[in-house]
Parts: C-alpha cells; sequence; structure tokens
C-alpha cells in the first residue's frame, strides 16, 4: 500500500482514546445482583429501570429485549472497539449496529439474559454504555470535521474527551436532575449544534490563545431553546472547570419532581439569567478554588507530509471512482490529504460488515473510525494515491455509494420501528424520501448540504428542529380512524449567532410528505432565492409551504385506498398499538398532545363534533381508560372529569350531547353543540391538561 505505512503516523497507539471510569467493572457486578433480583420478583420493574437506564440500557418497543447505547466521546473508535462492536451485535443482539446523531453506537433487541455478558465484552475493549441514558451526562459531541477543516480555529475533539473524563468520574454526572448534553464546535458554522445544547463550547482564538465562547441553556424537544451566551471567551483549558460548575447548578437546583420541566433550559426560564448566571458564578469559584485541575487533552492521530512537501497525487480513476470521489471525499486542510465520507443506510451498520472495515481502517488514515451526527462514518487523513485502493475496498463492502449531502445528511430517528415513544415510521419515511428525491428531475448536488431531519414523534431525536426541512410524527383522526401524520418545520438552521429553529407551516399526511418536499425543493431551485433555501423560506417559500401543504391534505375518499391509513414500511393500517411511556421521557404527554392538536384543529376547521371527541379522549389516558366506541369516550370523560369536578359543571350539557350524537348514522351532523361551547370545552381540557403534574395529578378546577 505503500503511502498506508505506520512510519508516516506521529501517533499509531490509541493514547488519545476515551478511559473507561475504573468503576464500570464493580457498577457490572451491581447490576447482575440487580437482574437476578428483577427476575426472581423482588425488584419491581420500575426499580429494575432506575437501575439500568443510567447504564444506557433502554427497553424496546419489543417488550422483554433491549437496547445498549455505547458512548463515544467526539464519536471516534478504534478498530479493535469496532470489531468488538460487531462481534457483539452478532452474538447478542440482532446482527445490525446503529450509529446515532449523538455519535453514539446502540445494539438493538438484546435479551435480558444477554445483556450483561454483552456488556462485559464491550468493556473488555474499553467500550462503556455508561451514562447512555437516563438523567445523566450523555455522550459529548465534536464535528467529524475537527482537527482538518480550512475554517476551523483548532481541533476541538480532544477536549470533549477530556471533558467526558472529568465529569463522568464525578458519580453525581450520574444522579441529575435529567439529562445533560455538551457539543464542542471547532468553528462558527456550530457543525454540532453547540448553540442548542445545554452546554456548548465553540472554539475561539484570543491574543493567541485557544479557547472558547460558552453557550448554556439551549436544547431541543418540548418547548426548544436556543443557548444563551454565558462567556465570550474562556482559555481552553478550562472547559471541563464551566461545564462542570454548569452542571453543579443544574444538580442542585434542577427540578427532580417534575421530568418534563427538568431540563436546564427550564431552570433559566423559571428563575432568569441574572439569578442563573450568579449561581454560575458562585459554582465556577468553588470548583476553580477546590478542584486539582484535570482538564488532559490528548490529540488526536496525524500524518506527517511528504518530505519534500509535495501534495499527494489523487490517481485516475473509473467513472465510478469519479462520482464517488465527487460526491463522498473532501479534501483536508492539511495539503494532499482527504476526508472520506462512508454513507449508512439511516445509520445502520451490519455486524458483518462493521468487522470487516475495522480491518480497512486499521490499514489507512489516521486509524479511527469516526461516527457522526448524521449518522454516517468517516476516514480522515487518506493521502491522495490510496484513495483508489480505498475505494475498492469501501465498495467491497458496500460502502462506497456516491451520495450527495442532501441524501447522506438526510437524519432520522428510529421512530416506531424500536421506540415506545414512536408515533411515526420515521425510517421508512426516510427511505421514501430518499427515492422520491433519487428519481426526480433536481439536480440533487445544486442542492448543497441542504439538511432533512426526521422524528418520529415531537421529541427531536432526529434533530428535527434545526433541520432546513424539519418532520416530526403526529397523528390524526380522519373519518374516525387513525392517520399517521408529520407535522413540518422549515428553516432550522445552526451557526453561531445565526442558529434558529425552523418555523411551523403545517402538517400532512405521512404518505404524501415525499411529494411536497420534492415539490417545495423544485420551487426553491426555480425561485430568485435558489442560492440560499433559507432565503427562499424567508422571502416567499413559507407562504408557498403552507399552500403547498394544503393541497396536500388529501386523502382517499375510497375504501380501496387502505394504504393511505397505513404508515411507511408497514403492512398493516396505522393505529398507537405499542406505544407508551418512555425511557426517555413521558410518552403520554405525547399521546395527549395528538389529540389536543386534533381537537384545536377540529375546531378551526368547524368540525365540532370531531373537536369535542378528541377533547374528551384526550385525558382518558390519565386514568388508564381505553374508550372502545365514541359513545363510551364521552360517557367516561362525564364520568370522570366532568362529574369529578376537574372541569367546569356547565360542560355536562355538551359532552352528554356528544354522546347522544355518537349513535347516530353521521354523528357530525347529529350533533348540535354550538362553536361556544366546543371551544370552552377545549379550552378546560386544555389548562387541565397544562395542570398535570408528573404523577399524572390535576389541580381542580375552581368556581
Amino acid at each position: 500500500m505503500g503511502l498506508s505505512d505506520k512510519s508516516m503516523k506521529i501517533s499509531s497507539d490509541n493514547a488519545w482514546a476515551m478511559k473507561t471510569p475504573e468503576d464500570q467493572i464493580p457498577g457490572l457486578d451491581s447490576l447482575e445482583k440487580a437482574i437476578a433480583e428483577f427476575k426472581a420478583g423482588r425488584v419491581s420493574e420500575s426499580e429494575f429501570r432506575v437501575i439500568r437506564v443510567p447504564q444506557g440500557i433502554y427497553e424496546q418497543r419489543e417488550s422483554g429485549t433491549y437496547m445498549l447505547r455505547v458512548r463515544c466521546a467526539a464519536g471516534g473508535v478504534t478498530p479493535e472497539s469496532l470489531r468488538r462492536l460487531g462481534e457483539v451485535s452478532k452474538k447478542w443482539g440482532n446482527g445490525l449496529l446503529h450509529v446515532t446523531t449523538r455519535q453514539e453506537f446502540q445494539v438493538h433487541r438484546v435479551p435480558l439474559d444477554s445483556f450483561l455478558p454483552a456488556l462485559r465484552s464491550l468493556a473488555e475493549a474499553g467500550l462503556s454504555t455508561l451514562g447512555g441514558g437516563g438523567n445523566t451526562l450523555r455522550n459529548i459531541t465534536s464535528c467529524l470535521h475537527s482537527g482538518v477543516c480550512p475554517e476551523e480555529v483548532f481541533d476541538v475533539s480532544p477536549h470533549a474527551i477530556a471533558t467526558t473524563e472529568r465529569l463522568l468520574a464525578d458519580p453525581l454526572s450520574l444522579q441529575l436532575p435529567r439529562k445533560y448534553k455538551i457539543a464542542f464546535a471547532a468553528c462558527d458554522r456550530d457543525c454540532s449544534g453547540a448553540t442548542v445544547h445545554d452546554a456548548g463550547f465553540i472554539a475561539r482564538r484570543q491574543n493567541g490563545v485557544d479557547g472558547f465562547a460558552v453557550y448554556v441553556a439551549g436544547g431541543m424537544g418540548g418547548k426548544s431553546r436556543l443557548s444563551s451566551l454565558l462567556h465570550d471567551f474562556i482559555p481552553a483549558s478550562e472547559a471541563s472547570s464551566v461545564a462542570e460548575a454548569i452542571k453543579r447548578v443544574f444538580d442542585k437546583n434542577g427540578d427532580r419532581k417534575n421530568k418534563h420541566l427538568a431540563r436546564l433550559r427550564f431552570l433559566i426560564e423559571k428563575i432568569g439569567p441574572d439569578a442563573f448566571r450568579a449561581l454560575y458564578e458562585k459554582e465556577l469559584t468553588e470548583v476553580r478554588a477546590t478542584d486539582t485541575p484535570t482538564h488532559h487533552t490528548r490529540p488526536f492521530p496525524v500524518r506527517n507530509p511528504l518530505p519534500d512537501g509535495r501534495p499527494h497525487a489523487v490517481p485516475e480513476g473509473s467513472s465510478a471512482f469519479a462520482r464517488w470521489f465527487k460526491n463522498n471525499v473532501s479534501p483536508q486542510k492539511q495539503q494532499g490529504f482527504f476526508l472520506v465520507h462512508i454513507p449508512l443506510d439511516l445509520g445502520d451498520l451490519p455486524s458483518a460488515t462493521a468487522v470487516a472495515l475495522a480491518d480497512v481502517v486499521a490499514a489507512y488514515g489516521d486509524g479511527i473510525l469516526h461516527a457522526t451526527q448524521s449518522q454516517n462514518a468517516g476516514l480522515r487523513w487518506i493521502a491522495g494515491p490510496e484513495l483508489q485502493e480505498l475505494f475498492d475496498k469501501l465498495d467491497g463492502l458496500g460502502l462506497a455509494e456516491p451520495q450527495p449531502p442532501v441524501l447522506r445528511n438526510l437524519v432520522s430517528c428510529a421512530g416506531a420501528s424500536t421506540c415506545r415513544l414512536g408515533i411515526g415510521l420515521s425510517r421508512g419515511l426516510a427511505r421514501a424520501l430518499r427515492q422520491e428525491l433519487d428519481g426526480s428531475s433536481l439536480d440533487l448536488e445544486k442542492l448543497g448540504d441542504l439538511s432533512i431531519h426526521i422524528s418520529g414523534c415531537p421529541n427531536s431525536c432526529g434533530r428535527h428542529p434545526v433541520g432546513a426541512i424539519g418532520l416530526s410524527g403526529a397523528a390524526r383522526r380522519i373519518d374516525g380512524r387513525m392517520v399517521p401524520y408529520y407535522a413540518v418545520q422549515l428553516g432550522g438552521r445552526l451557526g453561531a449567532g445565526r442558529s434558529r429553529f425552523g418555523s411551523n407551516v403545517g402538517a400532512l399526511p405521512a404518505k404524501n410528505v415525499p411529494a411536497f418536499v420534492q415539490e417545495l425543493l423544485a420551487a426553491w431551485r426555480s425561485s430568485g432565492d435558489s442560492h440560499d433555501f433559507h432565503c427562499f423560506i424567508d422571502n416567499d417559500g413559507k407562504r408557498l409551504a403552507e399552500e403547498l401543504i394544503g393541497r396536500h391534505q388529501r386523502h382517499p375518499v375510497s375504501e380501496r385506498d387502505r394504504l393511505f391509513f397505513s404508515d411507511w414500511d408497514a403492512n398493516a393500517e396505522f393505529s398507537l398499538a405499542g406505544r407508551g411511556a418512555g425511557e426517555c421521557s413521558a410518552g403520554v404527554f405525547d399521546l395527549i398532545e395528538v389529540d389536543l392538536v386534533n381537537a384545536r384543529e377540529s375546531l378551526e376547521a368547524g368540525r365540532y363534533y370531531a373537536a369535542a371527541l378528541s377533547a374528551c379522549h384526550s385525558l382518558l389516558v390519565t386514568r388508564g381508560l381505553q374508550a372502545k366506541e365514541e359513545r363510551e369516550t364521552f360517557d367516561l370523560f362525564l364520568r370522570h372529569f366532568v362529574l369529578e369536578g376537574l372541569v367546569d359543571g356547565s360542560l355536562a350539557e355538551v359532552v352528554s350531547e356528544g354522546a347522544r350524537s355518537a349513535v347516530q348514522a353521521d354523528p357530525a351532523k347529529a350533533f348540535s353543540g354550538t362553536p361556544t361551547e366546543v371551544a370552552t370545552l377545549v379550552a378546560n381540557v386544555r389548562m387541565l391538561y397544562e395542570s398535570l403534574d408528573s404523577s399524572l395529578r390535576f389541580k381542580p378546577a375552581t368556581s
């Protein structure tokens, strides 16, 4: 291979890799005891959940199977680690690794009796799931390009690893009010999303000193919030001290009672920026005074240039190589070296492919596979003459498909395929979108790095709020039948001083989403703002998108077209069966929101019976009630909410009218409730929902 010999490497060992916490193995010993107690019935499911979730072990939609989330600070894994991940997935999981938007690897569908030996095998290879879930410090991310980007200030990845090591050494990092997410960005483009994290660090250089601008209290999901600027500049050596001080403020002041208001962004909104800063300054002073500096960074391996300083020439290749080089290869700032993008199908990497890829990673570049936040992978420090041979190797593994950025960076969470919170089969939609765009007349390369992000529910695992096009799973009732829907947000983006969340423009049936996206992009490319999607949205694009959504609300009037009532990649008619309280947030709240949105939209459209039905149905789940028919929905609401005084007693008549109408041939036509009565009902239910606490208790209505 010539140029890929080890002599070109400044560092070929694994000194840069994150050190596994010393208490990981004792932690697994405790977990083994908990499993035995759980199987014997001496530990309840809820107690067992509290033990395993902070260890990065989540129960999946298929009861009795679990997902193991392996943290990889800054996304880097060695060939040895990658090989072990593949082996573990094959032996104890479903044989398919999954790369997440937090640059982690997940092993799916691991049975209860298998996840302990799987965890021990991972630990032997220096891999840990510790803090992979629950109210913990989550995986700390950084940009794939950090260290090789022409626009970067300096390589921030070593700081992500150093901060991880320092904070994970403290047991309190696994006992926080809620999850704590941190990101490092190497330049103001903020590819890693530092400006939408609990704590974000963006590289700066001031008077020749490397450092960071620090952002705090951002986040996506329920009530998304952009981060606030905390420091214009701190020396880079203080990054982990600042992260620790923020963590201590969160630990001491976060809301542990109501996990729906427990994220750091809710704390700063509650007490105000000035009070938050005062708490933070106090903690930082204490950290500086009492802590021994422990921000120890180790550089990632790099390669020396040729002795004569000449760049490494790129070989001539076949047309297939040329297409791959054009789409999947980026020049590094180090002349003659390249970053190779490895597209993964929605983040999936078969275990056998992972094992074979480990040999390729060991032989080329810096000897590290870099997982990305777009659920792909990358190899860096590839010399020009190595590209043809590397292409051949990757092509043999099915990992050299030439993809323009708009397809390669199409992000989707797992959705309802595995997640208990998932509403929509978001991965199926992603595949349908890719097929729609690939078969269109659009020149996809001219779409640049436009981002399309999909989440299977209102939670933001697919990072849909910052996608140029963001889609989040929802559900609606049409003619009494559930239909998968997606809410649409447009114009999200990242960048220091430029980050913003997408604007809501409506919702449309899942089966109509691909055509809508294709038509929207075609309209953009034909507009005067064709160079910039965000300019297009800010000018006339948002109005046009709303018109397109209106046209794509169509649904079949014939019973023959049952596909409309099924989700992408699904054979059966859509339902929320199998969905329930998730282990990363409370799914019951999302179920309620589905009905409340239906109630509001039906009210606005003048469908008063449908609005009353959705409003009454929404809160039944909080009492463990499930109506078998529409009349029972009204009867249960009357008995458990109106007559018990949880909503105004004057609503009894409109609810009873709903029950009477439900048994008629055409309930909507028979319903005589007035718009004012229905609007009052919807408003009362919404207010009652807002008073719901984490124990599913309400404050009674007051007269």
